[in-house]
């Protein structure tokens, strides 16, 4: 049986998945950026058509990437700066490679 293989940076959901709210939770992310494959994305909008509660949490998702560039960084007190990006420093840290 052959492979088929995806284009790099694409994902794809396997044909015998059921696509399911937790999967599109998990799939997001790659959805809005494009990262899903043509047919991967067909079914992900799919299954919003019949799930306002993926369409609410998707909107919501995409609210909340779009809030770090609507706020300005000189606009944030030296101290909240600081923080922030000890905070980010930390996580980086945490998180295993290929996450």
């Amino acid at each position: 049986m052959a492979t088929v293989k995806q284009p790099l940076g694409r994902r794809r959901i396997p044909r015998t998945a059921e696509v399911t709210c937790k999967l599109i939770t998990t799939l997001v992310m790659d959805y809005l950026t494009g990262e899903l494959d043509a047919e991967g994305a067909l079914r992900f909008e799919e299954h919003l058509r019949e799930c306002p509660d993926c369409v609410a949490f998707l909107n919501t998702y995409r609210k909340a990437a779009q809030a770090p560039r609507l706020l300005r960084y000189r606009d944030m007190p030296a101290d909240m700066q600081r923080r922030v990006r000890q905070f980010l420093w930390e996580k980086m840290r945490k998180t295993p490679r290929g996450r």
